[in-house]
């Protein structure tokens, strides 16, 4: 009983440890239609508390999108410039989130809303560097 027992309890955390990667994979492409479905949101919140929610689904979207790499960048070499152009295009979306959130966090609802327009000027700068 005790050898079926320990058998079982290898078998079952050598499962574990090789099937979580599989389902800790990011899918970036998911990431940034929750980062633009979040931004639209942003755009339209009336007030700060709105603005905030949304400002951290949004961050929290960057964040996963900047711990995965997209489908069409797996296969470069991870100093790759499309890779580097990535990696930085995430973080100065991140560095604007939290510029917009500082304001909206002192109620500065319309200053957030214009410094979030920004966002939408990254994204399409990086979108475009990348031909996506």
């Amino acid at each position: 009983m005790k050898k079926s027992l320990t058998l079982l309890s290898s078998v079952l955390l050598t499962s574990a440890v090789l099937i979580a990667p599989a389902f800790a994979a990011v899918d970036v492409e998911d990431a940034m239609k929750d980062m633009s479905k979040s931004y639209r949101l942003v755009m339209n919140a009336d007030d700060a508390a709105s603005l905030k929610k949304d400002l951290a689904t949004f961050r929290a979207a960057a964040v996963e999108a900047q711990s995965g790499i997209p489908d069409k960048m797996k296969k470069q070499p991870a100093d790759s410039t499309e890779r580097k152009i990535y990696a930085e295009g995430i973080q100065k979306l991140i560095n604007q989130v939290d510029v917009v959130s500082k304001l909206a966090d002192e109620g500065k609802v319309p200053e957030a809303k214009a410094e979030a327009a920004k966002l939408k000027e990254l994204m399409k700068e990086y979108h475009s560097k990348l031909g996506v």
